[in-house]
């Protein structure tokens, strides 16, 4: 694929803003240019479809650099592994942090939902809050995970019933969450197999989750 910085006519050391307002600037030309007869609108409409794709990738690109700014520290070196799926180095790091305040239980929580402990990642957001009752992207994460386990539990329960959870290759067929990337043994949780089998919905809700709780 085509460098999608390239589409915008701009390079990654652009400003964020300015690639916002390429966007919008060009999405509004091929927009405009899709409706006219002929070659010039199948021209305008392959090119508005070329736009879209690459703005997914830069906008991902803006919104974790805006998250990665968030932290600063043990916590921005932590967050960095945790993007890069290591997340034995991640939890190496929180281990050896003294002071566990709500931010320590906020990264950790993250690791475990990294790691499909759904479970223990809702016990630290809540250990985050009553570190700091008053912190709205605690809360935020809190009410989302809180989301994410009751709609996977729900999905899983209706397949089911449609013939098992584990079928064939229910689990990781091709997405970001399938099974941890670790060499400790998996917890077992007595939900998990519900909140793993609704792979699609579970991919979906992590992205959405992940990134929520970084940026909210």
């Amino acid at each position: 694929m085509k460098d999608p910085y390239s589409v915008l006519g701009l390079d990654r050391t652009s400003d964020p803003e300015l690639l916002k307002s390429r966007y919008k600037e060009l999405h509004a030309l091929y927009g405009e240019q899709r409706f006219k007869s002929g070659e010039e609108g199948n021209e305008g409409a392959r090119k508005l479809q070329e736009l879209e794709e690459a703005w997914v990738l830069v906008n991902a690109d803006i919104e974790r650099s805006a998250a990665s700014a968030e932290f600063d520290g043990d916590y921005g070196k932590i967050d960095e592994l945790i993007r890069q799926n290591k997340y034995n180095e991640a939890q190496s790091m929180l281990d050896g942090i003294q002071d566990r305040n709500g931010e320590w239980h906020y990264m950790q929580a993250i690791v475990f939902y990294k790691r499909e402990w759904l479970t223990e990642s809702k016990t630290q957001l809540e250990m985050a809050l009553r570190e700091d009752p008053d912190n709205a992207k605690y809360r935020s994460s809190l009410d989302k995970l809180n989301l994410t386990i009751s709609g996977a539990a729900a999905g899983g329960a209706q397949q089911q019933n449609q013939g098992g959870a584990f079928g064939g290759n229910t689990v990781n067929n091709g997405g970001g969450y399938g099974q941890p990337r670790y060499d400790e043994p998996q917890q077992q949780q007595p939900d998990m197999a519900n909140c793993l089998s609704t792979c699609c919905c579970a991919y979906c809700l992590t992205d959405c989750l992940c990134s929520a709780m970084r940026c909210c």
